[in-house]
């Protein structure tokens, strides 16, 4: 399947959502590159935001159903494809709910054996699971994103540093994008002529499109080293403190284990707390400034549940935003923003993602690509998903 229209396609933003889809142009049976171009274009650094820095659970269960099964689908097959075990860490995964009970770790515990064997003793109170190995995985989000990126581009997909700066459009009647402005990172202005523009600049999107209604919370994480092997088990605990632990004012963050990778050749753990308005969205990704008080809440309420985690090496304190449409209970469906803005042809958008970024990153590719060469999505119905529901009129 060939198409006979010369296609130059631009993405906007080199995330986890916009490598995604210029890996599955890429691989689009009407993909010919001595026919069509497509260009990576992104503002700093591939995996510079929260693709960079976020927890990297791929759930078949995530939100929205519509596309999160066909996602979770497709990251298994480039894992099997591309060796992701090895490359960028994805391996199936047991999800669950807890409830601890914080201690003060350094009095010591009783020596009987807890139910996950990195927690202290006594401290698991409750275990709801959310998931398991046949319907969650995990990878590492910054390998995923860059791994993928370089995929493409092995396919010919070009990546270019720079940020865009305006989308240009045609004059008449049937209004259609035409080309991208940019500046270098010498700051150059440059022109990018397009007939497609796929927008997944996440929290950023709405610099170039105002009329994209999203939201910018900012989350703080950590990865520690702990001193001992950390099962595949991924938590979302409330924490409480025990009565006579002396701790009070603890935060409750996710903790997702991860296995030895290319980044760091032992097990670490990735931990995540809660997200805040605090800070408006800076120009670009790094410019993001780090609250270092926010990681060491996180890192006291690893201490007082894990001695593996209190006695590990704190490797990386960061912090990232996320593109969120609106604030939302725990499994409502709200998003992401996924298909052709209205009035304008050749101009689509892939944003909005929110906690699921990663998750839905490869089912979102494969959606846009078949709309940029078939006019629509043909592995999932995402209609509830289109710019139409979200964007305001202008």
């Amino acid at each position: 399947m060939h198409s006979p229209e010369k296609k130059d396609v631009v993405i906007i933003g080199g995330g986890a959502i916009g490598a995604s889809v210029a890996y599955y142009l890429t691989r689009h049976p009407a993909y010919d590159p001595s026919l069509h171009s497509i260009t990576l274009l992104e503002a700093t650094s591939i995996a510079g935001g929260s693709s960079g820095k976020a927890g990297g659970l791929v759930a078949e269960w995530a939100t929205p159903s519509c596309l999160a099964p066909l996602s979770f689908k497709k990251h298994a097959e480039l894992a099997e494809a591309h060796g992701g075990n090895k490359l960028w860490g994805h391996r199936h995964v047991h999800c669950a709910e807890v409830a601890l009970e914080a201690r003060n770790l350094s009095n010591g515990s009783d020596s009987t054996k807890p139910e996950i064997d990195w927690l202290a003793s006594g401290v698991l109170k409750s275990y709801t699971e959310i998931g398991d190995l046949s319907n969650s995985a995990q990878v590492n989000p910054f390998l995923y994103t860059t791994n993928i990126a370089r995929l493409a581009a092995e396919k010919g997909a070009r990546i270019i540093i720079g940020k865009a700066t305006d989308i240009k459009y045609s004059t008449d009647n049937d209004k259609s994008v035409t080309s991208v402005d940019y500046t270098t990172q010498t700051g150059s202005a440059e022109r990018l002529d397009a007939t497609d523009v796929v927008v997944a600049a996440g929290p950023w999107t709405p610099r170039l499109l105002p009329q994209v209604p999203l939201q910018a919370p900012r989350g703080h994480s950590v990865i520690i080293k702990p001193t001992s092997a950390i099962s595949p088990h991924v938590l979302f605990p409330t924490i409480s403190p025990a009565a006579d632990s002396g701790l009070k004012d603890l935060i409750s963050p996710e903790i997702y284990p991860r296995p030895a990778d290319a980044l760091y050749d032992s097990e670490t753990v990735y931990s995540a707390g809660p997200d805040d308005y605090d800070v408006p969205l800076p120009p670009s990704t790094d410019e993001v400034a780090v609250h270092p008080q926010k990681c060491n809440d996180i890192t006291q309420a690893l201490s007082s549940v894990s001695p593996p985690l209190q006695n590990g090496q704190v490797l990386v304190r960061q912090a990232c935003y996320k593109p969120q449409i609106r604030a939302h209970e725990d499994g409502e469906e709200v998003g992401p923003i996924v298909g052709p803005l209205p009035g304008t042809k050749g101009l689509w958008l892939a944003t909005g993602h929110d906690e699921w970024g990663m998750s839905n990153s490869a089912g979102t590719g494969v959606v846009v690509s078949e709309m940029v060469f078939e006019g629509q999505a043909k592995s999932a119905e995402v209609g509830s998903l289109y710019p139409e529901h979200f964007v305001k009129d202008h």
